[in-house]
């Protein structure tokens, strides 16, 4: 495996939001994203600068544009998506997530992976349960927060023939009943032991030894190399040309040659939604701009039929009524007479406010429905945006985040330019993507709904007020490795085996996969989509053979028996989320 970035957490893909002084003041991690977070392309901006000093340099020609660090002079602005980023690093995004995991909408949102709708669903169940699983998905762990169950119940009292308000499901668990302290979960919960020295044996359940596995880190996955003489039928890959960043920084005459290959049989491209299909647009195998018309490439759907999510986002501050309410007694748990009795006694002549300093914060939501087809997050939590400050206290701020869906289209696409390259050598992504018509009356219903929901709970927080975002500011970018089933062959990039169309080897994954228009957090189906496509690589590697995905393949179900260590508790890979505790020693 190769990870472009460097590990820059102790335990490799662990949730830096696990540190203590970011779960003691949360705003504070808002740094730590925006730190994380490279902007995809940079829209073209003249040289010139009128208020510069007539001494300095600046180029002879006004229309000359800067090109690094992600500037584009390809990139229009208003076909942009400017917030677009990318995060380099062992976890990639999952050391900064949300760690929100919803499942998507049937129907609407998940992809139809059978035509058989009853086994479609049962599939999609098996996944799913998986999923959640590996990643320690969990409902409750605030359930003992006052401020937590102060905005369920405003909701919940607030509309009572909608769909009610539901605990946000999150991938994290409470370090101890009672603590304010959470362990947010990431990819070091799917590594699990996989890093441990003394496990390196480990055996599954049928007694078979653990395999080789190894991360490079550093590392640039630069192209695949396919096999010229052939023997195979369809495209097959043969190498994969990798380059060591760390010796690059060298002069070169001492690091001397930093490219190297490697052999597999089977390549899995994870890179997330832009930097997959860039790999493989280096390759040669389509999604650059100027495409020789005469040829066409491998892969000719590579970077079509993105798909984005508007955003909406406001802050308010608590309504007086539900802040006083927390002192009233009547029909309280006795937990939260104790937590609040406690905290006055302590602070009361001090504190105007009756919410304990470390009381867990909100995470609600009201969940995507055919009626409101929107994902909302009503909690208090950290983005690359919605730092609260000094202003205000945290502890009566509420964030409402609405995620809508824009369906994917032939004219929204993720371009890579030839002549020119990102800060690390690849090709610069460019995006030509206009919002749809057909979801913009959605889009206003899902503002309107949030400013009607703020307006229960609280008033804007000055500079807040109820907004959309740039777009691409969700980084849930999808489509840009589409999958479908055979019929789908000319607008797909691969099956639902994730193995791309007419290559006997060569795999994607990750968010970019997911073909269908979503609102809600893509990562539990994500995870879905990269099961069945273990599965499949499995076969292939069990039977030594590597034929072509065809679009007249016939897909088959998960087996039940190939995710049994997901819910078998004696199984050696169980997944165990209390894997590392805490510790002093470094």
């Amino acid at each position: 495996m190769a990870e472009i970035g460097d590990q820059d957490t102790r335990v490799p893909g662990e949730h830096k939001k696990n540190e203590i002084e970011y779960q003691k003041d949360i705003d504070r991690f808002v740094k730590v994203i925006q730190g994380a977070l490279s902007t995809v392309s940079v829209p073209r901006g003249a040289t010139i600068v009128p208020t510069l000093g007539p001494a300095a340099w600046t180029a002879k020609d006004p229309n000359q544009m800067y090109i690094t660090n992600g500037r584009n002079i390809f990139q229009q602005e208003h076909n942009n998506l400017g917030a677009e980023a990318v995060t380099r690093g062992v976890g990639g995004m999952s050391t900064h997530w949300t760690c929100a995991t919803p499942e998507f909408f049937a129907g609407i949102e998940r992809p139809l992976l059978f035509k058989d709708t009853e086994k479609d669903g049962a599939e999609w169940t098996l996944l799913y349960d998986a999923a959640r699983a590996l990643i320690g998905t969990s409902s409750k762990e605030f359930d003992y927060s006052i401020r937590h169950n102060v905005v369920l119940k405003a909701l919940q009292d607030a509309y009572p023939d909608r769909a009610i308000a539901d605990p946000l499901p999150l991938a994290c668990h409470r370090l101890a009943k009672g603590s304010p302290y959470v362990q947010w979960h990431a990819a070091d919960n799917v590594y699990g032991d996989l890093f441990e020295d003394s496990k390196k044996k480990k055996q599954n359940k049928a007694g078979k030894e653990r395999g080789f596995f190894a991360l490079l880190t550093n590392t640039r996955v630069t192209k695949y190399h396919e096999r010229q003489d052939g023997l195979n039928a369809g495209h097959h890959i043969e190498l994969v040309e990798v380059k060591d960043l760390l010796e690059d920084r060298l002069a070169p005459t001492i690091a001397g040659d930093v490219n190297f290959y490697i052999k597999a049989k089977i390549y899995v491209t994870a890179a997330g939604a832009v930097a997959t299909p860039q790999i493989l647009a280096n390759s040669g195998f389509g999604g650059t701009r100027r495409p020789d018309e005469a040829v066409v490439p491998p892969i000719p759907m590579l970077g079509s039929h993105i798909t984005e999510q508007p955003m909406a986002f406001c802050q308010v501050v608590l309504l007086r009524e539900l802040v006083e309410d927390i002192k009233n007694f009547d029909n309280k748990p006795d937990w939260w007479k104790e937590a609040v009795t406690a905290h006055i006694e302590a602070h009361g002549k001090t504190d105007p406010l009756p919410i304990p300093f470390q009381d867990p914060e909100p995470q609600v939501t009201i969940p995507f429905s055919k009626a409101r087809p929107w994902h909302t997050q009503i909690h208090r939590d950290a983005f690359s945006y919605g730092e609260v400050g000094p202003r205000v206290d945290s502890r009566i701020v509420v964030d409402l985040r609405f995620f809508g869906k824009q369906k994917g289209s032939p004219t929204n696409r993720l371009f890579f330019e030839k002549n020119l390259t990102d800060a690390y050598g690849m090709p610069q992504p460019t995006f030509e993507y206009i919002p749809t018509t057909e979801g913009a009356e959605d889009t206003q219903r899902m503002m309107n709904d949030m400013t009607d929901i703020a307006n229960k709970l609280g008033a804007y927080l000055p500079g807040s007020e109820p907004q959309f975002m740039t777009p691409g500011l969700a980084l849930h970018l999808g489509g840009t490795t589409r999958l479908g089933l055979g019929g789908d062959i000319k607008e797909t990039v691969g099956n639902f085996n994730s193995q791309v169309w007419n290559f006997t080897n060569l795999f994607v994954a990750g968010n970019g996969t997911i073909p269908t228009a979503f609102g809600a957090n893509p990562t539990l189906t994500s995870m879905c989509l990269a099961f069945r496509s273990v599965h499949k690589i499995s076969e292939l590697l069990t039977k030594d053979e590597f034929p072509p995905a065809k679009a007249e393949d016939v897909l088959e179900l998960t087996p039940k028996e190939f995710l049994n260590w997901a819910f078998d508790p004696t199984d050696p890979n169980f997944p165990n989320h209390r894997l590392r505790q805490p510790h002093r020693s470094v």
